[in-house]
């Protein structure tokens, strides 16, 4: 009698604490984003963004060296729609962004108060990556803003628009740039040992402009140049900008700092 009575008790037990289980399980919160940036050249530093499925995010920024060790966290709440995640109603906490887009297997923070760009490790959204930049790991594209590249190439202001490129479009870009090295050949050095930093517009004509700068690799900071702008006032030929028009299909305004 004993036994009949225990038994149905012991399972009644098992099944509540399954339950209980199950509820925590599907209550407890994901990792949906998670996006760092190694700078190595500075120690060992770095910058990691983590969005989670209860709308909350955490970001990280590490600094490391020999005589210097401080870690500062950010914490708030926002909102994903399609590939964009939204900073609302506050800004993001550290440049204090509007807003972040996620493209090209980065997550690019816009509207703050300086650019901001980190590499994803993890994406359980359901976003696209426009580029596979697999055989172009040289290239790197940053989004066209205005406040900050308005002096590129110099644009007047308010005639400049963002784009973006497909991948046509950046074979294409791939094969204009190695003929702008090939017909300069005396001038550069051979085009794999440079990285190309790329921000895709619409000029005032309508027309769809790539405008890049590249810089001969830096052995000591290889990732460096996907992160964020590079700003070097010479450097010889190991500063090269130019245009590519992919409405004309062709490239112009060379130039080659050091040189007339």
């Amino acid at each position: 009698m004993k036994i009949k009575i225990i038994l149905p008790l012991v399972i009644l037990g098992l099944f509540s604490q399954c339950k209980e289980n199950k509820s925590k399980k599907s209550t407890q919160k994901t990792e949906k984003i998670s996006a760092i940036n190694n700078y190595n050249f500075i120690g060992s530093s770095s910058l990691r963004f983590q969005f989670f499925s209860d709308s909350s995010y955490v970001f990280t920024i590490i600094e490391k060296d020999n005589n210097h060790n401080k870690i500062e966290k950010f914490n708030d709440f926002c909102y994903s729609k399609n590939d964009t995640i939204y900073f609302s109603p506050s800004r993001f906490g550290y440049n204090r962004s509007e807003k972040a887009v996620i493209k090209n297997n980065f997550i690019e923070f816009i509207g703050g108060n300086f650019p901001l760009k980190i590499e994803i490790q993890k994406n359980l959204l359901q976003t696209k990556n426009k580029l596979n930049l697999e055989k172009y790991n040289n290239y790197a594209f940053f989004s066209f803003e205005e406040e900050f590249h308005e002096n590129y190439f110099n644009y007047k202001p308010n005639t400049v628009k963002p784009a973006d490129l497909n991948q046509k479009e950046l074979v294409e870009i791939d094969q204009i740039l190695k003929k702008c090295f090939s017909d300069n050949a005396s001038k550069l050095r051979k085009f794999d040992k440079y990285v190309n930093q790329c921000i895709v517009i619409i000029n005032e004509k309508q027309e769809k402009e790539v405008l890049i700068n590249s810089y001969c690799k830096d052995p000591y900071n290889k990732n460096g140049f996907k992160y964020s702008l590079i700003q070097m006032n010479d450097g010889g030929n190991c500063n090269i900008s130019l245009k590519i028009n992919l409405t004309k299909h062709n490239y112009s305004d060379l130039n080659i700092s050091g040189m007339a």
